[in-house]
């Protein structure tokens, strides 16, 4: 499913770094279809691509790259193992091109059978226990440590901390559907719909003195977000980032903290 949502893009010539690679599946792919690929992985000792070497590299410390030096990042499947996740994202933004973009997937704990495993049991799918030291921490060689999906990411925070970062989201990409999410989603759309909207004109109310068209932007995007079918019903989320502006820049400095 990820590799279709790659496919509308043109990968011919640009210059890909995929991190953490894992065993090269993706590598391999935009290799075919006319990537660079540098690979990166805590565990390069896995990663098995003929003709493709993985350096080692940690998501958790300085990516080792020049600012501005990739067209896209490829961020799979790593961003529920860390514990510092603005860091790498910021990390991300900074080995980027302008206008770069980073294709992000982890676990949609935004969906609804989630959403209900986590008010259950804070567990990642009613059939798991809860993250735990016993079977979430792995131990590789030379004290290098493998946390498993001990902080889970759903849309709202991984938008708010990608903004922080220097990115807005392009894209969410289409992800295959959850039976129970679906089950539960026609059921509850609804009472989600109507609530996020409620939010939405609270939110606008409180602000309506201030005229301030920018926090409406913000909050309306976030309604998009909180009704987004694939978002609701998805396995997985998978992202589409554009580098942008950080929040810190003048662009956004109008808007405030309050």
């Amino acid at each position: 499913m990820f590799l279709r949502a790659l496919d509308g893009f043109d990968w011919r010539g640009k210059r890909v770094v995929d991190f953490p690679a894992g065993s090269g599946f993706t590598s391999a792919a935009l290799r075919e279809r006319g990537a660079e690929i540098i690979a990166w992985d805590i565990f390069p000792e896995f990663f098995k691509v003929d003709g493709l070497k993985c350096a080692l590299a940690d998501l958790q410390s300085t990516f080792p790259a020049h600012d501005g030096e990739f067209d896209v990042a490829i961020f799979q499947e790593g961003i529920e193992h860390l514990q510092n996740q603005l860091l790498a994202l910021q990390e991300f933004n900074r080995i980027l091109k302008l206008d770069g973009r980073l294709f992000l997937t982890t676990p949609n704990y935004s969906n609804l059978r989630s959403r209900f495993s986590y008010f259950c049991f804070e567990a990642e799918n009613p059939k798991m226990m809860p993250p735990n030291e016993i079977e979430s921490v792995w131990f590789g060689k030379d004290s290098r440590i493998y946390y498993g999906h001990i902080f889970p990411t759903g849309i709202m925070r991984l938008r708010v901390l990608a903004r922080l970062a220097g990115f807005e989201i392009a894209q969410i990409h289409p992800a295959r559907v959850n039976i129970t999410s679906l089950l539960f989603g026609l059921v509850l759309y609804p009472f989600i719909w109507g609530h996020a909207w409620r939010c939405y004109f609270r939110a606008v109310r409180k602000n309506a003195a201030k005229n301030d068209a920018a926090k409406k932007k913000v909050f309306r995007e976030q309604v998009a977000l909180g009704t987004h079918p694939s978002i609701l019903l998805g396995g997985h989320l998978i992202v589409e980032f554009k580098k942008g502006p950080t929040f810190l820049s003048p662009v956004y400095q109008s808007i405030g903290m309050n």
